[in-house]
Parts: C-alpha cells; sequence; structure tokens
C-alpha cells in the first residue's frame, strides 16, 4: 500500500491504445478477469491500479491480497466452486478486493446496495443462496440480525472486511479452474419495479465489456480512469475491467457529488470517466468557475445525456462527451465514437458494437421502417446468461436468442438509433401516448429546474394526467407562480397534450444504485409524504372557458394529501357562474373517492370565500334557471357522497350560494373576518342547496332569521349559533382545515362509514331539492326574481 500523491502523475506519459478500434470485435487476448489481474501483475507489478481517498495499491498488491483472501474463503468459509459471496460495501478498496478473491476461489459475487435495509438485504440473500456476506462494522449488525432472525440463513456466514484475517495466506491464486463461461456474477437489477432480479454474468460479459470499451476510447497505460458510482452497481465493475484491460489506474470516490465531482477529476489527473442519469444535468447546473477547462479529460462516456445540453458540456469542460447505450443485461450495445463530432446535440446513441445486432420492431416482432417507433431488441455478445432463479423472466427478456430491452427507439435516417422512451414509461392521456422521456427533457431546459421526473397521474376523464416532479435551482421559490412559469415555459416546445397538468416540487429524488431515478420509489413517496402540487389543468382550463363565455375559475392542489380547492375570481367576490360550478363537483367527485387524497378543503382567494351566482351573467330564460339551481344541487350530492371529510376554510364573506356550500360541508372554520350573508329573499331568489333542511340542521330557529331577514352573520355570531366550529387566524386557516381532514383520517379508520351514518340521507336531500325547484320556477314565472337583479343593479349603479 503506498500514499498516492496526485503530483506524481504530472509528468505521466501517455502510451498508445492497447485495444485498437479495428480490434473492437474480436475476442479478448485473456479470457477471464482472474487471468487479467494475474498478467497485469507480471508485466507491470509496480504499476498503480487502485486508487480510493489518498490511498493506491498497485496490481501486484491487489493480485497477492486477493489471492491469500481466496485461499482464507476457501479454507474457512468453505466456499467451493459456484458458491455466492455476497459483497455489502460502500465505495472502499475491500469491495474489488473481494469480488476479484471471490472469482479466483470459484465463487459468483452477490453485490448487495450498500443502503439496503432488512426487507432488501434479506430478499438478496435468500434469492441468491449466498454462503457468506463480506461487509464493515456498520452494516454487520444489520446483516447478523437478519441472518439470524430467519431459519433459512441462519448458516450464512458474517465477515467484517476490517480483519478479513488472509494475511497468513499464500500470495499466489488456488488451484480453480476459472474460464470464459464461468459465472462471475449475480448482478441484481436496481429494482425499480418489485423486488430486483438477478442477471447472471460471465468472465466473458466482464472481460469482453472491459475489451469493446478499450477499442472504443483508444484508452492505454497512461490514462487515469475516475469513477463515482457505488461499486455495487455494474458501472464501477466494467471500469476495474477495463482498468485491468489496459493497464490504467481506476479512481474510485466514494459518492457522486455534483459540487465537488470536476474538483475531483482535476485534483485526480483524470483523462476517462462515465457519467449517466441526472449526474450530467446535475453537473452542468453548478456555477460556471475559471478553472472548469483546467483538466486532463480527453473523453466522457455519457448515458442519457440531455440533448440541449451536449455541446455545452463539450465546451465547459473541454473533452467529447459521447453517447453509450448498454443495460445490466446486455453490458456495451451501442455507442458513437469520439471522432463523430456530427452525434453531438443530435440525440443519436449511434451505432451496434461489431459483437451486437439491433432490430426495431412492434409488438409483433415486426420489423419498423426508420423513423417510427418501435422497442429496441438486442443480440450478440456479451449478454447475460439469464435471471438466476427466474426461468418465466428470461423466457419473456431472452426469445429467440433476442434481449427485449422495453426501450421504445427510432432508426434515424443515418442509421443511428434515438430513444424515445420505455415502453412502461408512457402516459396514456386522452387517446395520445407521451412519452415521459421528451416532458423531462422540455422541462429540463428551464434554468430554474434542476432535475424533473414525469409520471402518469390516474384521471377518471382522461384516463391518465401527465404528473411532473421538478427539483428546483437554488434559491427559485417552489410557489404556483414558478410552476405556472415552468409549464409555460414547456408548453412552447411541447404539443399542449404533453404539457403536465401537475406541477409538484422536491428536494431529491430516491434513485437506484444506479443513479437512475426509481419512479415507483418517487411515486410511493408521494403517496406516504406528500408535499405541495399544484394542479395547473384547473387554471388552463378555466382560463381558455373564460375567454369564451366569461367563466371563473377554481384552483386545484394536493398538499400533505389534501385537495385543496380554491374559488380564483377575487375581482367578481368570486362568484359562481354554471362553468365553475359544474367543475368543483367534478373535481369534488374525482377527489372523493379518497384513492388520492384523505380529504377535501374548499376556500378563496381574496376578501371574499365566494358568492353565489354570477348576477352579471343571470339566468335568462327558464331553462338557464334550472340550469342554474341543479349545478347548485349537484355540488351538493357531491359533497355528501365524498368518502373523505370535506372541510370548508371560510377566509372571508360567504354570499349566497356559497355559502350554502359550505353547510353542505362537514365542519366549516372561518377567520376574524368570516361573514355570512343570505340575500336572497331581498333579490326574489330562493335558497338552492339543500338549505331548506341543511339550515336548520346546523342553526335550528336562527335559519328563519338568516334567510327571511337577511342579516349580516359575523365571525363571533357564526360561531355562536353553529355556522362556524372554529375560528383561527388568517394565516392558518387552510393549515388548521388540512390539519382537520388529517387528524379525522387516521391509518386504519372507519371514517368513511362515519361519514355516511352522521350526514343526511339522501332521500331528505332529494326531497328538500324538489321543494326548492318548485320555488325556483315561482320565482321565476311571477317576475321576482328578475326584478331582484334589476334592483341589485340599480343599487349597485346609485353606489358606482
Amino acid at each position: 500500500m503506498t500514499a498516492n500523491v496526485a503530483a506524481e502523475q504530472a509528468g505521466r506519459t501517455r502510451p498508445g491504445p492497447v485495444v485498437q478500434p479495428e480490434q473492437m470485435g474480436d475476442d479478448p487476448t485473456i479470457p477471464t478477469l482472474t487471468e487479467l489481474l494475474s498478467q497485469r501483475a507480471q508485466d507491470s507489478p509496480e504499476r498503480e491500479f487502485l486508487r480510493f481517498g489518498e490511498w493506491s495499491w498497485n496490481f501486484a498488491e491487489i493480485d497477492a491480497w486477493s489471492s491469500r483472501l481466496a485461499h482464507r474463503m476457501i479454507e474457512v468459509d468453505g466456499i467451493q466452486p459456484g458458491d455466492r459471496v455476497a459483497i455489502m460495501l460502500p465505495n472502499v478498496v475491500h469491495w474489488p478486493l473481494v469480488w476479484l478473491a471471490a472469482l479466483k476461489a470459484g465463487a459468483v459475487a452477490v453485490p448487495i446496495n450498500s443502503s439496503y435495509r432488512r426487507a432488501d438485504l434479506d430478499f438478496v440473500l435468500r434469492d441468491s443462496g449466498a454462503r457468506v456476506v463480506f461487509t464493515d462494522a456498520e452494516r454487520s449488525g444489520l446483516v447478523a440480525d437478519v441472518t439470524a432472525a430467519e431459519a433459512g440463513l441462519a448458516d450464512v456466514r458474517v465477515v467484517d472486511v476490517a480483519d478479513d484475517g488472509s494475511e497468513h495466506y499464500p500470495d499466489t491464486a488456488p488451484a480453480v479452474p476459472v474460464d470464459a463461461a464461468t459465472l462471475a456474477n449475480l448482478q441484481y437489477t436496481s429494482g425499480t419495479t418489485g423486488f430486483p432480479k438477478a442477471c447472471m454474468l460471465t468472465h466473458d460479459y466482464w472481460v469482453r465489456l472491459g475489451w469493446i470499451c478499450a477499442a472504443a476510447t483508444g484508452l492505454g497505460p497512461g490514462d487515469v480512469l475516475l469513477t463515482a458510482q457505488p461499486f455495487s452497481y455494474m458501472d464501477p465493475q466494467w471500469n476495474t475491467a477495463l482498468a485491468l484491460t489496459v493497464g490504467a489506474p481506476l479512481v474510485v470516490l466514494p459518492r457522486f457529488s455534483a459540487s465537488t465531482f470536476m474538483a475531483d477529476v482535476r485534483r485526480h489527473r483524470a483523462t476517462f470517466c462515465y457519467v449517466l442519469g441526472s449526474m450530467p444535468t446535475l453537473l452542468f447546473k453548478q456555477p460556471p468557475a475559471p478553472e472548469d477547462r483546467d483538466n486532463d479529460l480527453r473523453l466522457v462516456f455519457c448515458s442519457g445525456i440531455p440533448v440541449g445540453l451536449h455541446a455545452q458540456l463539450e465546451e465547459r469542460w473541454g473533452a467529447p462527451w459521447r453517447e453509450v447505450y448498454g443495460m445490466t443485461e446486455s453490458g456495451i450495445d451501442l455507442f458513437s465514437p469520439f471522432d463523430d463530432t456530427g452525434a453531438v446535440g443530435s440525440g443519436s446513441l449511434g451505432h451496434p458494437v461489431p459483437t451486437k445486432r439491433i432490430r426495431v420492431v412492434d409488438p409483433d416482432g415486426t420489423d419498423v421502417p426508420d423513423g417510427e417507433p418501435g422497442e429496441l431488441i438486442i443480440t450478440g455478445t456479451p449478454m447475460m446468461n439469464g435471471y438466476w432463479n427466474r426461468p418465466d423472466d428470461t423466457a419473456r427478456t431472452l426469445r429467440e436468442g433476442w434481449l427485449h430491452t422495453g426501450d421504445l427507439a427510432v432508426r434515424r435516417p443515418d442509421g443511428g438509433i434515438q430513444l424515445v422512451g420505455r415502453i412502461k414509461d408512457m402516459v396514456r392521456r386522452g387517446g395520445e401516448n407521451v412519452a415521459s422521456v421528451e416532458v423531462e427533457a422540455a422541462l429540463e431546459r428551464d434554468d430554474r429546474v434542476v432535475a424533473a421526473v414525469v409520471v402518469a397521474e390516474p384521471d377518471e376523464i382522461l384516463g391518465e394526467e401527465i404528473k411532473a416532479f421538478v427539483q428546483l435551482a437554488a434559491g427559485v421559490p417552489a410557489d404556483r407562480a414558478t410552476a405556472e412559469g415552468i409549464v409555460e415555459r414547456a408548453g412552447k416546445e411541447l404539443a399542449r397534450f404533453k404539457v403536465p397538468r401537475y406541477i409538484e416540487f422536491v428536494a431529491d429524488f430516491p434513485r437506484t444504485p444506479s443513479e437512475r431515478v426509481s419512479k415507483p420509489a418517487l411515486k410511493a413517496r408521494a403517496k406516504d409524504d406528500p408535499g405541495v402540487t399544484y394542479d395547473l389543468g384547473a387554471r388552463r382550463n378555466s382560463t381558455a372557458s373564460h375567454t369564451a363565455s366569461g367563466a371563473g375559475s377554481l384552483d386545484v392542489d394536493v398538499i400533505r394529501g389534501v385537495a385543496v380547492l380554491t374559488f380564483q375570481r377575487p375581482d367578481k367576490l368570486n362568484a359562481l357562474d354554471v362553468a365553475t360550478r359544474l367543475r368543483l363537483a367534478a373535481a369534488i367527485r374525482g377527489f372523493g373517492t379518497g384513492e388520492r387524497v384523505r380529504g377535501i378543503v374548499l376556500t378563496g382567494a381574496g376578501r371574499a370565500f365566494s358568492a353565489g351566482e354570477d348576477l352579471q351573467n343571470a339566468p335568462s330564460t327558464d331553462a338557464e334557471v334550472r340550469a342554474a339551481v341543479e349545478s347548485f344541487h349537484d355540488i351538493t350530492r357531491a359533497i355528501l357522497e365524498t368518502q373523505v371529510p370535506v372541510v370548508a376554510a371560510v377566509n372571508g364573506l360567504a354570499v349566497g350560494g356559497a355559502s350554502e356550500i359550505t353547510l353542505c360541508c362537514d365542519t366549516r372554520i372561518g377567520t376574524p373576518a368570516t361573514e355570512y350573508y343570505q340575500p336572497e329573499n331581498i333579490r326574489g331568489l330562493t335558497i338552492s342547496n339543500a338549505s331548506s333542511v341543511l339550515l336548520r340542521r346546523l342553526v335550528g330557529n336562527h335559519a328563519m332569521r338568516m334567510i327571511l331577514g337577511s342579516p349580516r352573520i359575523r365571525a363571533d355570531e357564526a360561531l355562536r349559533i353553529g355556522l362556524l366550529d372554529e375560528i383561527v387566524e388568517p394565516g392558518e386557516l387552510v393549515g388548521r382545515a388540512i390539519d382537520t381532514v388529517i387528524e379525522w383520517t387516521p391509518e386504519g379508520s372507519t371514517t368513511a362509514l362515519h361519514l355516511a351514518l352522521l350526514r343526511p340521507q339522501a332521500a331528505e336531500i332529494e326531497a328538500a331539492f324538489a321543494r326548492e325547484d318548485r320555488a325556483a320556477s315561482t320565482a321565476w314565472e311571477s317576475g321576482a326574481l328578475s326584478a331582484g337583479i334589476e334592483r341589485y343593479w340599480s343599487a349597485r349603479g346609485n353606489r358606482a
């Protein structure tokens, strides 16, 4: 072991490529990882191989240490060829050491994510049948607890790598036969859809992957490789195979950090690295620095690079970035050569490596024409042997020798391949297919956005709606104005049906070990611990309606798992026209099933909760009167039919029909500014929300005075007579309403059953509707309604 001094690399001369580009399709000259290590220890024993932090190990040191540990595995742990050896470690030198030692013992390595907890760990140990787990002090207790708690894991040995006990064993490898076809890894996929599956990967898989990447990059012993991903994922492992192939050092960072990554690249004088997923975007979002181009990078491989940032990334750090495509199942499949400058910003993944063939097919397996989307399927080497213990999954994925990737792709006119999304990562919105990746790319081109993730949100009308989880740049407020601005900008690039309806701001994203966002985990987190979600479709829809017919607006947000419906027409005191009332009833029904939210809060914007009928667009025919009254009835039905609590957060003046809407709610919370006003009688109107039942049910004989005398009922009196159940300060109103919903819906509660018992019965409400309909018709036919409206406008004109 030697201390690493970065300055030692300053004078390094750079020999030529170890594998020439024209050799890419050849079989590797050395067939196994263990032989590769042995060869490097012979021809370059003192050359640096692995660098972790300030410490480095040369090829000879790692070869000897891994040989000693392999002997220990055989003699102490009883490991035999084919046995599984699990590795549960963070990015420390013991990770590749144990991997290479296990392979020398003829064992099969089982990488385990070091952040796994009990359930995940239990699954992998059981599924793999691991005989021993190499871990550290931080995780050994968890591993021991899991193995002790389950009878089937009682014989699993736990080894703390801090004291592996290998120092007294021989420095030469055990005499265990290993060839290219020997199984090397059970490499578990990231598990984005349920429990992960283990890909069976051979020595040939890893050696061939290193060989092809060496030919594609032209790397040699004078280069320095750098990786920052968890070693349990395949990327640091193929980087290790690449380092063994070309005889170059591999620098392993503890983790990826966007703020320090390029400083580490400079400090270690790295000439090559691989970044994927959100890493390029997160790097670019870092503030530019004068020293950005002060680095030794010659080549960067990347996957999922934002098309719009490609040229800027190259310009900023002064090195070519090229796309490479592959999967755990297949290693490397496609790449863009570094001399292909036309690939920059094109979105192309390039062409297949010489050992692979690709097709783009429809669901029947027929090749689709160029330019049309289909599933990308692949055959050739390297390739997994199949999924461990999963014959059915293997048969579905590997069909007649072709790997079905699940990726949607198009073949470009130049023969290159461009991804357009995942088959299962599409939003089916009203008959239109929307690729999440396209919407994510449009959102991420906004300077306010660090990263965006798009998922499908169930919708009763369209089937699915588009929801975007957005991580904002530092200093950008997570408010409705920002959400609207981001969506407005994206809408200039996307077809209208592709524009997200819902925006939820998040601080970060749950990720797989490969640094890809785990959308199932993200959706589960949003369900269990929801953030503030802005429903921008409500405003878009109502704005369009307002242009055509003067309709009002209703904003819909989801906060802490509660739907907050806000009357958004303060210039009209939130007067409710028919369009707004219909939308309100639909929103209440949509959320009222309890499948998406715990409850509903109704509130208003400005100084008024809301008014009733918009008298500026008052009914002018008997049919319009009937439609107006029926729309109020429908709101009442919608509220009383919900399976969740409905709370009225009465922020100010509640007039007429809007006042009556609060009577249907399960509780009413107000502020000192809350005021109830029922002017129907003096305007020739009639009550219309089954108030003939609901009002008397709440306030008893006070109902007569409220309706016939039409006084203004201030907050204190409303609390006294039962119109309000609580008064809070204005700034606490919506929060208190949300708290009430949460208090009333504890886990495992029978809230829905109690709501049905406590609310008025449907027959009673429908009888009230019938009486009110007759009264409304009489008022219309007598002319009292029209006269009352005229008096209203005359009084407003005189005041003006």
